[in-house]
C-alpha cells in the first residue's frame, strides 16, 4: 500500500502542479457534457427503435457511451504516456532498473489516471442525472461496476502492449488515433452497431468496447443483474485474459530489447 500511495501521491502531485492543465482538462469535460446534452435536444424524447432495448433514449445511451469510452482512453493511453515521459525526462532507465517488479511498475504508475477516469465516470452519470433528468433509478450499480473493472482489464492489457510498441519505436501517436476513430465508429459509443451492415456487426464483436457498452447500458438503464449480464462479463474476462498475457509478454521483450540496444534514453 505505501508504494501504491507513493506512485499515486508523485503522479497527483504533478498533474496538480499544472493548475491551468487541470482546469482546462476539466472544463473540457464540461463542455462534452454539454454538447451531447445538445445532440440529445436535438434528436428529442422520442423512442429510437434501435434503442429500445436500453430503454429508448438517446442522451440515455449516448451518456453511457461517451462515460465508459472515456475510462477506455485512459487504459489504451496511460502506460505508453508514461514510457514517452520517462524517455524524454531521463527517468524511464532508472524505473525499470530498480528492484520493483515490471507488472508492478506498470500498475502503480497507472493509478492516478485511472482515479481521474473513474472520477468523471461518476460525474457524467451523476450530472447528466441531476441536469438533464436522465433515468439512472433502475440502475444496478454491482453489474455496472464488476463490467467497469472488467472493462478497465481488458483495454489496460492493450495499453500495454500498445506502451511496447512505444518503447521500442517512440513516436507512434497517428497510429493509435486511427485506431481509435475505428473502435470509436464500430463499438456503439455514438449509435448501436446493430444499425452497422451485418459484415461490420461481425467485426465489432471483435471488438471488447462493443461488449462493453452493451452490459453497462442494460446494467445502468434497465437494472440488469450479474446473472443477466453473465455472457458480457465471460466475455470481458476472456478478452482481459488474452490481452493482459500478451500485453505484460510484449512488454517484458520490448524492455529487454531496449536494454540490450540500449535505447531507453532515447527519444
Amino acid at each position: 500500500m505505501r508504494l501504491a500511495w507513493a506512485f499515486f501521491k508523485r503522479d497527483a502531485i504533478m498533474a496538480l502542479s499544472y493548475r491551468a492543465t487541470f482546469a482546462a482538462q476539466l472544463a473540457g469535460n464540461l463542455v462534452l457534457l454539454c454538447l451531447f446534452y445538445y445532440i440529445g435536444r436535438t434528436v428529442g424524447p422520442q423512442s429510437i427503435p434501435a434503442l429500445e432495448k436500453y430503454g429508448g433514449s438517446f442522451l440515455a445511451f449516448f451518456l453511457v457511451g461517451i462515460a465508459l469510452t472515456d475510462c477506455v482512453g485512459v487504459s489504451l493511453t496511460a502506460f505508453s504516456k508514461q514510457i514517452r515521459e520517462g524517455q524524454l525526462t531521463g527517468s524511464l532507465e532508472a524505473t525499470l532498473m530498480s528492484p520493483v517488479p515490471l507488472p508492478v511498475i506498470l500498475l502503480m504508475s497507472s493509478l492516478w489516471p485511472y482515479f481521474l477516469s473513474a472520477f468523471r465516470f461518476v460525474m457524467y452519470l451523476s450530472l447528466g442525472m441531476l441536469l438533464y433528468r436522465v433515468d439512472l433509478a433502475h440502475a444496478n450499480l454491482l453489474s455496472a461496476l464488476v463490467l467497469f473493472v472488467l472493462t478497465v482489464l481488458c483495454f489496460a492489457g492493450l495499453g500495454i502492449l500498445w506502451a511496447s510498441v512505444v518503447m521500442v519505436v517512440q513516436q507512434v501517436e497517428p497510429i493509435i488515433t486511427v485506431g481509435a476513430l475505428i473502435v470509436l465508429l464500430l463499438s456503439g459509443v455514438v449509435f448501436p452497431s446493430s444499425v452497422l451492415p451485418v459484415w461490420l456487426q461481425h467485426v465489432a464483436a471483435l471488438i471488447p468496447l462493443t461488449h462493453a457498452l452493451d452490459g453497462m447500458r442494460h446494467a445502468l438503464l434497465q437494472g440488469y443483474n450479474l446473472g443477466q449480464l453473465a455472457g458480457v462479463a465471460w466475455t470481458l474476462i476472456g478478452f482481459a485474459v488474452v490481452f493482459l498475457a500478451a500485453g505484460l509478454g510484449s512488454f517484458g521483450l520490448a524492455v529487454g530489447y531496449a536494454k540490450r540496444a540500449g535505447t531507453l534514453t532515447r527519444f
